[in-house]
């Protein structure tokens, strides 16, 4: 019982803590994504967690823009449309603790050629959702893990999250509440690492 009332107290804090720090935080959406399951997950963010993001679409990215937007989800296969300015433009801000998602990854071949060209220093790691991103705000029960997924730690905090053959905007988009709150629970490790 005390245990409990520790962790709610603490969920608590954080929330506080990450509203606070989640003023004017943006998530920018690169290529064909869905903007309403964008705002879906906000506004389930902001009812569920205190969390007030806004999110922004088809932006260029470029040097002077990319420190807006912390935390960066690129749709399907756009990440090949970048150009090697917009790829450096995203090494230099994950190297400085931006957060890059990219969403439905229907190729390995090309992802692993994007992968060399963004983060060559860096190896990629098998993430299991359910593992990396549970217990944060919603404890998160999978029967099995619903994507396969790889990630790109530096300092061990999360940089990259890459998502394999499946969407989670479109599970977003249809209000699936696994992830939504797996969605909530990315985002609050971002904000609080």
């Amino acid at each position: 019982m005390l245990r409990n009332l520790i962790t709610i107290l603490l969920v608590s804090v954080i929330c506080s803590h990450s509203k606070i720090y989640s003023q004017d935080q943006k998530i920018l959406l690169i290529g064909n994504c869905e903007t309403s399951s964008g705002e879906i997950m906000l506004e389930y963010l902001q009812n569920n967690t205190q969390i007030n993001l806004s999110v922004e679409t088809n932006i260029a990215i470029s040097e002077d823009n990319i420190a807006s937007y912390p935390i960066i989800f690129i749709c399907n296969n756009q990440y090949l449309q970048l150009s090697n300015q917009q790829i450096n433009s995203v090494r230099k801000h994950l190297q400085r603790g931006g957060f890059l998602i990219i969403d439905n990854i229907t190729s390995d071949y090309t992802y692993s050629l994007f992968l060399r060209k963004l983060l060559p220093e860096f190896e990629t790691n098998n993430i299991q959702p359910n593992l990396v991103f549970n217990n944060l705000i919603f404890d998160l029960t999978f029967d099995e893990t619903p994507f396969i997924a790889e990630g790109i730690f530096i300092n061990d905090k999360i940089v990259l999250f890459g998502i394999k053959k499946f969407s989670l905007l479109n599970a977003w988009l249809e209000k699936d509440e696994k992830f939504l709150q797996l969605g909530a629970n990315i985002i609050f490790y971002y904000l609080t690492r």
